[in-house]
């Protein structure tokens, strides 16, 4: 009989991937910035969905800003996955959470696939590429080279993920937006992603699979490449912090809908853009965190703390991140490990 895969197994997996890691902190998404705020729901939201935070009441919302590397130093100014978590504070003091990231997909599809790519992923010793495979191979074959590292850096699990990719189809999208990342001037000049689909409850009863992002109101806004040398390691922070003395930075939260025949339970596939999408609301974040004496660095986020009106789907990896989550916020000791609903937790 097939034994299901552990969240411990798979955060052991993750361990292998995250060298020179910092006890008690993040696994990944080590290095971020909390900060305070507060969701306003559109005229429109309500009619696709019961939960609380589309009734028309604004929402007060913990959030953080993170890289997505678990590299104990931080590099603001490298390419990276960047990460916005959101803790939505409800009436009955409950909290729910959306969690999402710049890469618009996931890296597996089940707990098995997962593991693979951990072990794919692993960092190893870079060899520069030959002359021969720059200037021969690679245009003979029609492939691009692999991107440059950044400076400094010896290490790395892209080569490896690479490879792995060629020859499995569904980290390939994974992987080619991981290797276009880019630098944003802000924060809050990139849009993010939830990546997973979830199931939106309507007033009539209605069960729609969705799947949300946020969008920057400012616009997206990469650093020049010219430019990213003069970036200091802790620029978008620096530079948050300077935002937040003149105005909030927002964010338009937009919901697409699924049509019959869409990915639903596979975190790997990308929707249609031309899929309908419904403006569910802006999130307005106008201070810092240490402002209110919260400490973001050991609060749990996790994207299985849910709230009535909005479901899990059939997602393997949703639920499996839920779990991993729980494990390492236990492991850091941080607050809120147990969802409210006994679920999982932590980001």
């Amino acid at each position: 009989m097939h034994q299901e895969i552990t969240a411990a197994q798979m955060l052991d997996a993750f361990k292998k991937d995250a060298p020179g890691h910092a006890a008690d902190t993040r696994w990944a998404h080590t290095h971020g910035l909390g900060v305070l705020g507060h969701f306003v729901a559109s005229d429109v939201a309500r009619e696709f969905c019961i939960a609380e935070p589309f009734q028309g009441r604004p929402i007060p919302v913990t959030a953080r800003f993170s890289n997505g590397s678990s590299d104990p130093e931080r590099h603001d100014e490298r390419p990276d996955t960047r990460g916005l978590a959101v803790k939505f504070h409800l009436a009955d003091a409950a909290d729910c959470d959306l969690l999402s990231m710049t890469l618009s997909v996931f890296g597996s599809t089940t707990r098995e696939d997962f593991l693979d790519v951990a072990a794919a992923f692993v960092p190893k010793p870079v060899q520069p590429a030959s002359w021969i495979r720059q200037h021969i191979l690679d245009p003979l074959m029609l492939r691009s080279p692999p991107p440059p590292l950044p400076p400094g850096v010896t290490i790395s699990g892209g080569p490896g993920l690479a490879q792995y990719a060629g020859s499995h189809p569904f980290v390939r999208a994974f992987t080619i937006e991981a290797g276009l990342s880019q630098v944003p001037v802000s924060w809050a000049r990139t849009a993010y992603h939830a990546v997973h689909t979830f199931v939106a409850i309507a007033p009539d009863g209605e069960r729609r699979p969705v799947r949300f992002s946020w969008q920057p109101v400012d616009g997206v806004f990469p650093v020049p490449a010219d430019q990213i040398a003069a970036k200091a390691t802790d620029f978008l922070t620096t530079e948050m912090r300077a935002r937040l003395t003149r105005s909030a930075a927002q964010f338009t939260l937009k919901m697409a809908i699924g049509d019959p025949g869409d990915a639903v339970n596979d975190p790997s596939r990308s929707w249609p853009v031309t899929r309908r999408t419904i403006n569910m609301g802006t999130l307005f974040i106008d201070r810092l965190a240490e402002e209110d004496q919260v400490d973001v660095e050991q609060l749990s986020f996790n994207p299985m703390r849910l709230p009535a009106g909005i479901e899990a789907s059939g997602d393997e990896i949703l639920r499996a991140r839920g779990e991993i989550y729980q494990l390492g916020c236990q492991e850091r000791r941080g607050m809120g490990c147990p969802l409210h609903s006994g679920g999982g937790s932590t980001r």
